[in-house]
C-alpha cells in the first residue's frame, strides 16, 4: 500500500505540463498514472485546481552565518519552517571559514549547526585562503559531499578576498577533483577606492552604498574570473549577478562554448536601487552586489527566459532592524549618523521567492511555468548534483512535492512572513499563486500555512557533480 496518492493536479516539470496523479511510497515517489491504477494508498490528497512541482532547491542562503558580528534570528530549524512554507524542501549553505581554518573542518562544523533542520541540506565550501594545506584538502570536500566551492574577489579588508593568482590555483585543483569553483564577483579595486573617497567626503548616505559599487564594479569582476576559467578549464558558477554587464560576459563566454553558470536572486528581479534612498529604511535594502535599476531587472528577467542565467536563489540574509544597525554611531545630540559601511549586508527571500516568481515572473508572462520549475528546482538540482533525487516529478526521485494554489493571494509582510524580524523588504507587497502543501521525503511538512516538521528530520545531501 502506498502512503499517498495525489490525485487530479497538474503537474509541472521542465520539460512540460501534465495532468497525473501521483503514488508516494515512503520517501520516494512510487508511481505515476491514473489514480485507479496506481492501488490503494493510506492517504489521498485532492490537489484539484492546483499546480503541482517538484520541491524547491535554495543552493544559496545564509543561516545563522557571523556577519559583522551578527548572527540573524534563525536556526535551521526555524529557517526550516520559513523555507517549507515557501515550497523549499532543500537549501544548500556555506562553511563559515576565516583565514587559518581548515576548510574541511569548518564542513563537519557546519553539519553540525545543521543537523537540527526539518528541510534536506547541502554545504559549499567556503575559501578564503589558497595555502597548501587548503589546496590539498580541496580532492577531501568533494570526497565528503561538498564539491561546489565559493572564492570572493572583494572584502580585502575582512579577510576573505583570495589574490588572482590563488584563485586560479583555486581552479586548477578543483578541475583535477571534480568540484566547481563559485565567485561572488565584485572589483575590489574600485569598491574600496570608492569606499574612501565618499568616506573622506562624509558621503556616507544609504545610497552611497550603490553608489560604491556601480554595475562597472561587477562586470570588470565577472569578466575576469571567466578568464581564469578558461585558462584553467574549469566549469565556473557566478553568485548573485545582478546586472546587464555580468550578464553579457556570461553570455559571450556560453556562446564560445564554455561552461559558465550564472545565478541571480530574487531581490535582484523585484527590487531597485531607489531604496535605499528612504533616509528611515534605505538601510533595510543594503546587500552586496548593490540593488540596481529596473533596466537590469528587465535585463535579468530576459536573461532567465532565454537561459543566460540559469536559476533563482534567495541569498536569504536577513537581520530585524536593531541587529542591522547595530554598529550605527550617534552625534552629539544623540542622532544616528547614517554609514553604509556599517550595516550588516542581506536581506530575504527564501520564503517569497515561490510567489514572487509566480507573481511576477509566470503572473506577468516573463517565464512560463515549466521555467519556473527549471530556475527554481530542476536546474538547482543538476548544478549542484542532486539529479534526479531531486527536482524532478518521476518514479524512484525523493518526494519531494509542492501544491501550488495558483489563485491564492497574500500581502507580504513581517506579520505574514515567518522569519521573526520586525519588517519586510517586500512589506505591503501583494503576490498571488502559494504554496499550500509542501511534502519532504515523502512527508508533509507544511499544509494551508501550518508547519509541521520536526527537528533534525532533515537529511544531508552529499553532492556529486556529473
Amino acid at each position: 500500500m502506498h502512503d499517498y496518492i495525489i490525485k487530479n493536479g497538474t503537474v509541472v516539470t521542465e520539460t512540460g505540463v501534465c495532468r497525473t496523479d501521483i503514488a508516494v511510497k515512503g520517501e520516494k515517489i512510487a508511481a505515476l498514472g491514473e489514480s485507479e491504477f496506481l492501488g490503494e494508498a493510506r492517504e489521498v490528497i485532492d490537489a484539484s485546481g492546483k499546480i503541482v512541482v517538484p520541491g524547491l532547491i535554495d543552493p544559496h542562503v545564509h543561516i545563522a552565518a557571523p556577519f559583522m558580528g551578527c548572527i540573524g534570528p534563525l536556526d535551521f530549524y526555524s529557517a526550516s519552517k520559513a523555507a517549507a512554507l515557501g515550497g523549499v524542501t532543500s537549501i544548500i549553505d556555506f562553511t563559515n571559514t576565516q583565514p587559518g581554518d581548515s576548510v574541511l573542518q569548518k564542513i563537519e562544523h557546519r553539519k553540525e549547526e545543521m543537523a537540527n533542520a526539518a528541510i534536506d541540506y547541502g554545504i559549499h565550501a567556503k575559501i578564503v585562503e589558497a595555502t597548501d594545506a587548503i589546496i590539498g584538502e580541496i580532492k577531501g570536500m568533494v570526497e565528503a559531499g561538498c564539491p561546489t566551492l565559493k572564492l570572493f574577489t572583494t572584502y580585502r579588508k575582512a579577510g576573505v578576498m583570495i589574490p588572482d593568482e590563488d584563485i586560479v590555483r583555486v581552479m586548477l585543483e578543483a578541475k583535477k577533483w571534480g568540484a566547481r569553483p563559485g565567485v561572488h564577483a565584485e572589483d575590489n579595486t574600485l569598491s574600496e577606492y570608492n569606499d574612501d573617497l565618499f568616506a573622506a567626503q562624509g558621503k556616507t548616505d544609504w545610497n552611497y552604498h550603490y553608489l560604491s559599487k556601480p554595475p562597472i564594479v561587477e562586470g570588470l569582476a565577472t569578466a575576469k574570473i571567466i578568464d581564469y576559467a578558461k585558462f584553467a578549464g574549469c566549469e565556473l558558477y557566478i553568485f548573485h549577478v545582478t546586472c546587464t554587464e555580468s550578464i553579457d560576459a556570461i553570455k559571450r563566454a556560453q556562446k564560445e562554448g564554455y561552461p559558465i553558470i550564472g545565478e541571480t536572486c530574487i531581490h535582484y528581479l523585484e527590487l531597485t536601487k531607489e531604496a535605499l534612498d528612504d533616509a528611515d529604511t534605505g538601510f533595510r535594502y543594503i546587500c552586496s552586489p548593490p540593488l540596481r535599476d529596473k533596466k537590469d531587472n528587465a535585463a535579468l528577467w530576459d536573461a532567465l527566459s532565454e537561459g543566460t542565467l540559469s536559476l533563482v536563489s534567495s541569498d536569504n540574509c536577513l537581520y530585524d532592524d536593531k541587529e542591522k544597525t547595530s554598529f550605527l554611531e550617534k552625534d552629539a545630540r544623540g542622532n544616528v549618523i547614517r554609514d553604509y559601511k556599517k550595516i550588516a549586508n542581506g536581506v530575504s527571500g527564501m520564503e517569497e521567492r515561490l510567489p514572487l516568481l509566480m507573481t511576477d515572473g509566470v503572473g506577468a508572462g516573463k517565464i512560463s511555468l515549466e521555467q519556473l520549475v527549471e530556475i527554481s528546482s530542476t536546474n538547482p538540482a543538476k548544478i549542484f548534483g542532486m539529479y534526479p533525487k531531486k527536482g524532478v516529478i518521476q518514479p524512484g526521485s525523493d518526494a519531494d512535492i509542492v501544491l501550488i494554489d495558483p489563485d491564492a493571494k497574500m500581502t507580504l509582510s513581517a506579520k505574514t512572513l515567518h522569519y521573526g524580524i520586525d519588517s519586510s523588504v517586500y512589506e505591503g507587497k501583494e503576490v498571488k499563486g502559494m504554496p499550500v502543501m509542501t511534502m519532504r521525503r515523502g512527508e508533509v511538512i507544511a499544509k494551508d500555512g501550518e508547519f509541521f516538521g520536526k527537528p533534525g528530520t532533515g537529511q544531508f545531501l552529499h553532492r556529486t557533480l556529473g
